[in-house]
């Protein structure tokens, strides 16, 4: 009796331990982009133009899980989380401080370029801000549920208190960095000539506030792409916002048309 109890405590030890190294295995590693100043960044696969996974403010790297194991199947693809995108210590955080930050994080990682970006909503504004910064290292972008500057103006004229005025700025350094983010997209250059692919999320929602608006969110990305000389809009019913979630599978597909493209160009 005393031997079966020692072999099922031994047992379960190694189980723990197993589970415990698979975990820390797991665990996404830093990159240090300046002294104190590191990122977590998860790296998978392999295959040139990599792949860059933004996410929507506040969100982290594991909002992506399913779409970075799709996309690993064909392409280098990094996720990753922003310094201040949460409670820091600093006041702000601004869209070129962080294409600044990526930038280095994708250098110090080995991570050559060209780029294909993919941004899921405010993420998709970090990421054209980037492509204006270092418009040379860009292959493509993929923007999912991205707002526009004009929405943003839009809805500060009829929706004032749902804008920009309902995001708490106290101890969130990437929010009380909105404004003057906006600010730099306005002022950047233009997007490199590359694939740039548009995704509106048109689901259904009980929300009448996104029913009003949705109309425009979707107008307005689609005069958008128009002036982009290699511009597709691409809209889907079956997703809210969160289409990296709710559709993996779709978005998946849509950076592998982006990475095709990039080779045969």
């Amino acid at each position: 009796m005393n031997k079966l109890l020692i072999l099922i405590a031994a047992l379960l030890c190694y189980v723990a331990f197993a589970l415990a190294h698979e975990s820390a295995a797991d665990i996404p590693p830093r990159v240090e982009v300046s002294p104190g100043h590191r990122l977590r960044m998860r790296i998978e696969g392999s295959g040139s133009p990599a792949v860059v996974l933004e996410i929507g403010l506040g969100g982290t790297l594991e909002e992506w899980a399913m779409v970075q194991s799709g996309v690993a199947k064909f392409a280098r693809v990094a996720a990753y989380d922003r310094n201040g995108s949460n409670y820091t210590s600093q006041s702000s955080l601004t869209a070129r401080q962080v294409a600044r930050d990526l930038h280095e994080a994708l250098a110090k990682a080995h991570i050559a370029p060209p780029y294909v970006l993919v941004g899921q909503s405010f993420g998709g504004i970090y990421n054209r801000v980037f492509a204006e910064m270092y418009p040379g290292d860009i292959a493509g972008m993929v923007l999912l549920d991205a707002p526009q500057e004009k929405f943003i103006d839009w809805m500060e004229i009829h929706h004032p208190k749902e804008g920009l005025a309902s995001f708490r700025t106290e101890h969130w350094p990437e929010a009380a960095g909105m404004r003057a983010t906006l600010d730099e997209l306005k002022a950047g250059g233009p997007l490199p000539d590359v694939p740039i692919i548009v995704v509106t999320a048109a689901g259904p929602s009980r929300d009448p506030l996104r029913t009003e608006i949705l109309p425009v969110w979707t107008a307005m990305h689609e005069d958008w792409v128009k002036i982009l000389p290699l511009g597709r809009h691409v809209i889907t019913y079956r997703s809210g916002h969160g289409i990296q979630v709710e559709q993996p599978d779709l978005v998946i597909e849509l950076i592998n048309e982006v990475v095709q493209q990039s080779h045969r160009r």
